[in-house]
């Protein structure tokens, strides 16, 4: 099936088409709002901590919204939240000096909050509107949407704070989350999945952990999750200093490579899509990691080569075919194995794990990336990857007889 067959199945093109517009959203504010807080402060400490407020809802978060997810019929859920976001967004605009610094802060963590019920629910959504053998090219023509809003808003955050300043970024994403609301406003297409059960009030959550405790699949992806979490979480500490300390190079070539990353999802995206499709979601998950962390080792040593900025321009767009092929992968096999019941739960655990360690992994690279730490610390973060390939590798049978059990209802225990 085409890219452009599979984004027109029902409710398909307009989960993408609010995915494009809220991730849009979300890259204008993350490239703009920490330049907005550096020229109010000109602390560099005080900026990191506006990243770092991002992950505390994900990981606090995460679980009880997954319960909200698996509970709330999903359109009204993602209509009611992108709006609430639409008007989270406002009070940056009487932000006038540092002494509104935590107006800046209850906005991040309010977006961030409703960031973490809104992703979960557009995944169990498409979970539910698409058979299980196509999620695959569903879940990756989503991923190429994402690369192409990442390369999108990037840039229009930046030119808008440069012309406008931050009035005319808070209103462009307020506009693309009003957006988002109005393309959910719409009659809800038809769902393939089998109606929601209702567990017993505040009983859901544990249930969704047992979920994850009793299935192989689920424990080993949530290991995965783990390993790449940490890798990815060193990455974006040791990157910068990799590029500006090896490289030699500056603070704009380290936006260059990471927006070439995107241009690198979206064409392994085209040019993939046919075999994706026929591979299956353990095998592309393992098989993924194992060439991002491959990528990575060479990314590191070729120092040793070469320092032409091109070669590493050339490396970085091959980075984003595994990147895309990862989540593909990672999102696939949960939609696969887990229930509809509770999907969103699963999800949303999985993701407090992917916040928490991501954290944890950019502290530990905070603590011994610098000076002859960096070095091995960039060695470590690669193997991660490697490590996670590894685990994956045994979830190719097991996915397969999961999709089998899928069939079956669950039923909540207790």
């Amino acid at each position: 099936m085409t890219l452009a067959a599979t984004l027109r199945r029902p409710g398909i093109a307009r989960l993408g088409a609010a995915g494009l517009l809220s991730e849009i959203g979300d890259w204008m504010l993350f490239i703009a709002l920490p330049l907005f807080v550096l020229s109010l402060t000109g602390s560099s400490f005080v900026t990191a901590t506006v990243f770092a407020l991002e992950l505390v809802p994900m990981v606090l978060a995460a679980p009880l919204a997954g319960v909200l997810v698996d509970r709330c019929d999903p359109w009204r859920l993602m209509r009611t939240v992108a709006a609430l976001q639409a008007v989270a967004m406002l009070p940056l605009l009487w932000v006038g000096s540092a002494d509104d610094l935590w107006v800046v802060y209850a906005v991040v963590v309010a977006e961030s909050l409703l960031a973490t019920i809104l992703e979960p629910c557009r995944s169990t959504t498409v979970a539910g509107l698409v058979p299980s053998a196509d999620l695959l090219g569903v879940n990756q023509a989503l991923a190429m949407v994402a690369s192409v809003a990442r390369l999108t808003g990037g840039p229009l955050g930046g030119i808008l704070l440069g012309l406008r300043g931050i009035d005319a970024v808070v209103l462009a994403d307020a506009a693309t989350f009003a957006g988002v609301a109005a393309l959910f406003a719409f009659r809800r297409p038809r769902s393939t999945a089998p109606g929601r059960a209702r567990a017993r009030p505040g009983s859901e959550w544990v249930e969704g952990l047992a979920v994850v405790g009793r299935s192989p699949v689920l424990r080993r992806t949530l290991a995965v999750v783990a390993f790449a979490a940490l890798a990815q979480g060193a990455f974006v500490v040791l990157f910068v200093l990799f590029v500006v300390r090896d490289l030699g190079a500056s603070e704009a070539d380290v936006g260059v490579l990471r927006g070439v990353q995107a241009a690198g999802s979206i064409a392994a995206g085209l040019l993939l899509a046919p075999l994706v499709r026929r591979i299956d979601a353990g095998r592309l998950l393992a098989g993924s990691l194992a060439v991002l962390g491959a990528l990575s080792l060479v990314i590191w040593n070729c120092p040793r080569v070469t320092t032409a900025f091109g070669v590493y321009i050339a490396l970085f767009v091959a980075v984003g075919a595994p990147a895309l092929t990862t989540m593909t992968g990672l999102m696939t096999v949960v939609q696969t194995h887990a229930a509809p019941e509770v999907r969103g739960r699963v999800m949303s655990t999985l993701l407090a794990v992917l916040g928490g360690v991501q954290a944890g992994g950019m502290l530990v690279a905070g603590l011994v990336g610098t000076g002859d730490g960096l070095t091995a610390a960039l060695e470590v973060q690669g193997c991660l990857y490697l490590a996670a390939a590894l685990i994956a590798r045994g979830l190719a049978p097991r996915v397969r007889r999961g999709r089998a059990l899928q069939l079956a209802p669950w039923h909540p225990t207790g």
